[in-house]
């Protein structure tokens, strides 16, 4: 018979495949979205919808009494963050392939190993500086010339500005994950998932005055699939962690590329070029290698 503990640690592998699905999701809905509706009402949308299942969320871990006492200056302080994020990486999808923006968001779990030494004083030792090595190595040849990332005679705009973006997103991302840590004793994790809708929904409705796009009846679906598939990450990599130690199952965070790589074939008619590969996969590999070198 299967050991109870081994039993748990497939419940939680399993939890955390079906998040990366939703995440999958989310990435293609707002690929799907982004030709036609501005990122502001994009994320917007997107907010609306998953709010019912975030407020679910927050009644099951705790009751909704208890979004009246956060810690608000870290809230605000995630809000921004979460804002910073959600946009970046929205607008990337505007202007760049799925799986390029995709395999550069993945630069995040290097940044946090960056980030984590000055703000949590964790040391960084030779594997992790063979891991960042790696996955920097990896953007840099994803950003050199030729790369489709770049390859225009605007820097500042199209997909130049999307690279951006989606950099600037996997930072705002990573500066949230490492808050995440801080206030794991303090705070309810209910309450800072709800905490960083609220900047971006008031955001996104300010930028949204003037350029309203009545959507499409076919398009409800695509923002229909954004909202609940991101409402129901949080509920699944909650359950995931539950019931497995992060060590055994954050690594299957990754299957989230399998599922985006192939969304982005069958519906957008996307293969990626040898550059797009050998970097995604140097980001990939030092990025694992930053993380398990932690543990």
């Amino acid at each position: 018979m299967p050991h109870p503990a081994s039993e748990n640690v497939r419940l939680g592998a399993t939890f955390m495949c079906v998040a990366m699905f939703m995440a999958a999701c989310v990435d293609v809905a707002v690929k799907a979205l982004a030709g036609s509706y501005g990122t502001p009402q994009i994320v917007l949308l997107r907010i609306l919808l998953s709010l019912p299942l975030v407020l679910t969320f927050c009644h099951l871990q705790g009751g909704l009494r208890s979004l009246l006492t956060p810690h608000w200056g870290w809230q605000t302080w995630r809000g921004l963050l979460a804002a910073g994020a959600n946009f970046g990486f929205f607008y990337s999808l505007s202007e760049l392939p799925l799986m390029t923006a995709v395999l550069l968001a993945y630069v995040s779990p290097v940044v946090i190993v960056l980030l984590a030494r000055p703000l949590l004083g964790e040391h960084i030792g030779a594997h992790r500086w063979l891991g960042i090595a790696i996955a920097v190595a990896g953007v840099l040849a994803m950003l050199g010339p030729g790369a489709p990332a770049i390859d225009t005679d605007e820097p500042l705009s199209g997909p130049a500005l999307g690279t951006l973006a989606v950099l600037g997103s996997a930072l705002c991302w990573a500066l949230l994950s490492i808050s995440n840590r801080q206030l794991a004793t303090r705070e309810n994790p209910a309450v800072m998932l709800f905490y960083t809708m609220p900047v971006s929904c008031a955001l996104a409705a300010v930028l949204t005055v003037g350029h309203w796009v009545p959507p499409a009846p076919g398009d409800w679906l695509w923002f229909g699939l954004a909202g609940c598939a991101g409402g129901a990450i949080h509920f699944s990599i909650v359950l995931a962690y539950r019931h497995a130690p992060a060590g055994a199952i954050a690594p299957l965070e990754y299957t989230n590329l399998i599922w985006a790589a192939l969304a982005a074939y069958a519906l957008f008619g996307e293969v990626p070029n040898a550059t797009t590969v050998a970097g995604g996969a140097a980001i990939i590999l030092g990025g694992y290698l930053a993380l398990q070198a932690r543990s």
